[in-house]
């Protein structure tokens, strides 16, 4: 084991859980992406940090995403203010 890394005991009652992740080969990279997605659901980092976290692209960690049932994409109250603000915008520069 590397100086950057930890290891982890996980009770056998989350093995069926971790199985049923569709994307990683072994079981220690299933956990790694579980990982990353929770962080990222839970708004600890954002979308390009969970795919650093999880050792795949930001495209391959959506298609996990994806995968996984998961919406990764959020269209927020401030992004429709932001958005309204901008059109505002362009149409008095017409």
């Amino acid at each position: 084991m590397s100086a950057n890394q930890f290891q982890v005991s996980l009770p056998n009652e989350f093995m069926p859980f971790i199985c049923q992740v569709k994307d990683g080969k072994t079981t220690d990279e299933k956990v790694i992406l579980y990982l990353a997605i929770g962080m990222f659901l839970s708004k600890q980092v954002t979308l390009a940090k969970a795919a650093e976290l999880s050792q795949r692209n930001i495209w391959e960690f959506i298609d996990a995403l994806i995968a996984q049932g998961v919406s990764w994409g959020e269209y927020t109250e401030d992004s429709y203010l932001l958005d309204e603000l901008s059109l505002s915008k362009l149409a008095n520069n017409r």
